[in-house]
């Protein structure tokens, strides 16, 4: 394992922030648990997670073979993530509040809810962008190990299901809250805080 301690806590604080921050997936957990009830959100968060752990391997391997091509040019490469991140975080920052997507309605079996979880974030090409400008910050991507990819994967497992659980549970108020946009433009702009001081130290580090 070459992970420390400080980097394990630094990662799983930046993804406990960028999770809490609503997005897509949350507002469609939340509308799967006021329509078909909790278990069905809870297949759905499923499905989240197994396609965010995906992401993970596909980010961690592609910058390790990128790090063992690209010798030191792989610092090119670091600034290009260290730029997403932060422009990730100046997107974070511009986002519009005032619009609320439309809740889902209908009900559909557990299945069909983990695949609907699954589908709805694979198909979002930016995160494994996301995880390819976020994982340099905390890796050492020459060196980094099975145990190091196992770590990350349970981080982003419990930090993300824990939080689409937690907004599961309290579909009600979950929901009242994504409506209200002063709340909603407060979280954006600590998550785009978040992702902007990554990419900052990142570019930082030698």
């Amino acid at each position: 394992m070459t992970m420390t301690a400080g980097n394990i806590a630094a990662l799983l604080g930046t993804l406990l922030v960028l999770a809490v921050v609503p997005g897509p997936s949350d507002v469609a957990v939340v509308a799967r648990s006021a329509a078909s009830g909790f278990t069905s959100a809870l297949f759905m968060v499923g499905g989240i997670v197994a396609a965010d752990l995906v992401f993970i391997v596909l980010a961690v391997y592609s910058l390790t073979a990128i790090a063992g091509a690209m010798g030191s040019l792989f610092d090119l490469a670091r600034y290009a993530c260290a730029a997403y991140l932060v422009w990730t975080g100046i997107g974070f920052w511009r986002a519009r509040t005032d619009v609320v997507p439309a809740r889902e309605t209908t009900k559909a079996s557990r299945f069909s809810a983990f695949l609907g979880g699954f589908f709805l974030t694979l198909s979002d090409p930016k995160a494994v962008l996301f995880y390819m400008g976020l994982f340099p910050a905390f890796l050492d991507l020459s060196r980094v190990s099975l145990v190091d990819t196992a770590i990350v994967m349970s981080i982003a497992t419990v930090v993300v299901g824990g939080v689409k659980l937690v907004y599961a549970y309290t579909a009600d108020r979950a929901t009242l809250f994504f409506e209200n946009s002063r709340a909603r433009r407060a979280l954006n702009i600590a998550a785009g805080a978040v992702m902007v001081s990554t990419g900052v130290y990142l570019l930082s580090r030698g």
